[in-house]
């Protein structure tokens, strides 16, 4: 009795471990930045949890250990995005579009990251084989993976997506309704706006395009000569899933198979803030501010003239400032303001005592200073930043400045602004409200559909139609009845004036006989 029982316990471990394993998982998330890899580390968690085997590229590792979970680090690609990071940091977002940046970031990260030996052993593993690959919506070489491993894909971004890849799945397309999500102006543009953001989408749209052919090239590289156009590989796409909620991003629709997975997935319980942080913040009694510029922008390399406005600045506000700075000293420093290197961002801002946060504007940290209550001031320098401080002005959330032009008066009336007026702090909490009152928390809502897409071996179903742009504006539709009704107007118009040509002609000839007639009888 025993023994059959032993057997039967067996079995049954063996078929739990075999359906467990049975969906293996790839996630690469390729750019070396700290908020794009943390705001998915809860996903690939979860994922693991629930029994999926799951193998995570990144160049962040959490270093966790879990069942059917491995993390293949790839941290050694920051210098190569930093020397990038410099560069349109310094220059204009036109500038860095123009000279297609992101498409020479793409590649760059590309070849030193899959010249690793780590990657190069995934890739050339003949054994290895994955159901599913999760990847960074940014078109790249990186989607050959695709390729490689003949599975599904779903796109994730850790922001909204931009305009190429709404495209590819059938959403709905318009540089003015639903402009890019990098275009520094957001909604009620102007005529002259209007011609602005059309000009940038279909410039933006136009270098994505161009790309391709150099992803493709640099992918044959890794995968093989017959591996077909990055494009047509980036078109297998099951869903997307995106970063937007509609309380703070445009309001757009979405084809089933794009799923928004905003509402702070990347939120993490509460814990103890370090003793000297915690007791700085106790004191501030009346308030106290926090300053970070994110990960990517860091303010012990701002300009001495940027920083001289900074600290001239804090210097006059009577609030206590901790200001992730990332120098052990930073000389000239107020007395008011405390340093420190690396600060954990969610439980400074849940404290009671922070009433603002002065922030470059990153999707992550306005979500962090949302779901915390706490409004902003914004001072945006890259990417997507200049789009959210249009978001933040114009929501209520706080007020956005131009670092370009700053100074010391306007930025001390919008520190004191945000800090005395509680109708931000307001607007803030009720925005938070509405974001998180959801069915489904946004965790639960990307492992539904991932796993969904697991079920049904890809979701190409749900995916939109889609037309070209002359037939999605009706152009040709607009130009065949133009031409049609121009015709028509045009030879009624003929018509008209051969009837009256004819009428004048018959009037005249009737003159002319009335006269001759009346000639005879004179004579």
């Amino acid at each position: 009795m025993f023994l059959h029982k032993l057997i039967l316990l067996v079995v049954s471990l063996i078929l739990v471990t075999k359906n467990v394993n049975s969906e293996r998982i790839l996630a690469m998330v390729m750019i070396p930045s700290y908020s794009h890899q943390m705001f998915y580390q809860p996903l690939w968690r979860e994922l693991a949890i629930k029994g999926h085997d799951v193998v995570v590229i990144t160049t962040d590792p959490t270093n966790e250990v879990l069942p059917n979970f491995k993390e293949i680090g790839i941290k050694e690609s920051y210098p190569t995005m930093k020397k990038f990071l410099d560069e349109m940091i310094n220059t204009t977002m036109l500038q860095n579009i123009w000279e297609n940046k992101w498409a020479e970031v793409s590649i760059s990260l590309t070849e030193f990251q899959f010249n690793l030996p780590q990657i190069q052993e995934l890739i050339h593993n003949k054994s290895e084989h994955f159901d599913l690959l999760i990847i960074e919506h940014f078109p790249s070489p990186a989607f050959g993976l695709q390729y490689r491993f003949n599975c599904s894909m779903i796109g994730v971004v850790s922001l909204d997506a931009m305009s190429v890849s709404h495209e590819i799945m059938g959403n709905a397309d318009h540089f003015i309704l639903y402009p890019s999500a990098i275009l520094p102006y957001q909604e009620d543009f102007t005529f002259v706006q209007r011609i602005g953001a059309l000009m940038f989408g279909v410039v933006v749209n136009y270098m994505q395009y161009a790309s391709f052919g150099m992803y493709t090239d640099l992918a044959r590289q890794y995968f093989g000569k017959d591996m077909p156009p990055i494009g047509d590989i980036i078109e297998k796409t099951d869903m997307l899933f995106v970063n937007a909620n509609p309380v703070f991003s445009q309001v757009r629709p979405y084809t089933p198979s794009t799923i928004s997975i905003a509402g702070g997935m990347h939120m993490k319980a509460e814990k103890p803030l370090p003793k000297n942080l915690k007791d700085f913040l106790d004191n501030a009694k009346d308030g106290a501010i926090y300053f970070s510029l994110g990960s990517n922008v860091r303010s012990n390399e701002l300009s001495m003239n940027l920083r001289k406005i900074i600290m001239e600045t804090l210097a006059q506000v009577p609030y206590p400032v901790l200001w992730k700075f990332e120098n052990d000293d930073l000389p000239g420093k107020p007395d008011n303001v405390m340093i420190t290197k690396w600060a954990p961002q969610q439980d400074v801002l849940r404290h009671k005592n922070v009433k603002l946060f002065i922030t470059q504007g990153g999707l992550q940290s306005l979500e962090e200073s949302l779901y915390s209550h706490v409004p902003v001031v914004v001072l945006p320098f890259f990417g997507d930043q200049e789009a959210n401080a249009d978001k933040v002005n114009r929501k209520g959330m706080g007020v956005a400045l131009d670092r370009h032009n700053l100074n010391v008066e306007d930025f001390k009336k919008a520190i004191f602004e945000v800090m005395e007026n509680p109708s931000y702090r307001n607007t803030v909490k009720q925005m938070a409200i509405r974001i998180q009152d959801t069915p489904r928390t946004p965790l639960e809502n990307a492992v539904w559909w991932i796993e969904y897409v697991l079920r049904h071996k890809g979701a190409q179903h749900l995916k939109g139609p889609r037309i070209p742009f002359y037939q999605y504006y009706y152009l040709d539709v607009i130009f065949v009845l133009g031409a049609t009704v121009s015709t028509l107007i045009g030879l009624l118009i003929l018509s008209v004036k051969y009837i009256c040509r004819g009428v004048c002609c018959l009037m005249k000839c009737n003159k002319t006989k009335t006269t001759k007639k009346e000639k005879v009888k004179k004579n």
